[in-house]
């Protein structure tokens, strides 16, 4: 019996196809198992200045911070922000991206951890920087994007919503970067005009100047 693990890494913009030769093979004694994860871990990261996650000219006010008790504790949330957002609201990309993730399918939400599981999101990957960006809770087919599409800084890509482990309707907003041997994990981050993730409180409120 040969155990064997190998690590395969599919570069940015590229496609590529893979193939086992294996003769004699006994296909009711051959299992094997897979698992992906998003972003190279040998990418150095650069921590760009990132547009807000919202028009210009609107205000939103904060309902959970960085670190927040109820659902920012994980490595995964740590230093996300949710902006109190109406369902339907515009979201904008935070930078130039492809988009890499897209989950639109789902149409409720409650306050209760067993609905962590269906919430619908998208996932932006910004190459210049290598950081990921991700917008959550997001309503029924409220993507105005799919997977493989590139947007602009601004750019308008979903539609605030209440899908999934929320409170309320808001937009979960989050910084990713790949972690050798893990999938990805939460950083902090700068937004325009000086506003630094860490610093962002519950109930304060956020313009996005002209």
């Amino acid at each position: 019996m040969i155990k064997d693990t190998l690590k395969i890494l599919l570069n940015e913009r590229s496609k590529r196809e893979i193939k086992f030769f294996i003769p004699n093979l006994d296909v009711k004694k051959f299992n094997y198992s897979y698992f992906q994860a998003l972003g190279d871990d040998n990418k150095i990261i650069k921590k760009n200045i990132l547009a807000l996650p919202f028009p210009k000219g609107k205000k939103y006010k904060i309902m959970q911070g960085n670190n927040g008790n109820f659902t920012h504790n994980t490595s995964y949330s740590r230093y996300a922000v949710d902006f109190d957002m109406k369902v339907g609201d515009t979201i904008t990309s935070a930078d130039d991206g492809f988009v890499v993730g897209v989950i639109k399918d789902y149409e409720f939400g409650k306050n209760d951890k067993k609905w962590e599981n269906f919430s619908n999101f998208i996932t932006v990957y910004h190459p210049q920087s290598g950081l990921f960006t991700q917008y959550a809770h997001l309503k029924k087919n409220g993507n105005l994007v799919k997977v493989g599409d590139f947007v602009k800084r601004n750019q308008p890509i979903g539609l605030s919503g209440e899908t999934g482990y929320v409170s309320g309707a808001h937009l979960h907003f989050n910084v990713l970067i790949p972690e050798r041997n893990k999938t990805l994990v939460s950083v902090p981050y700068y937004f325009e005009n000086g506003i630094y993730s860490e610093n962002i409180y519950k109930n304060q409120k956020i313009k996005n100047r002209k």
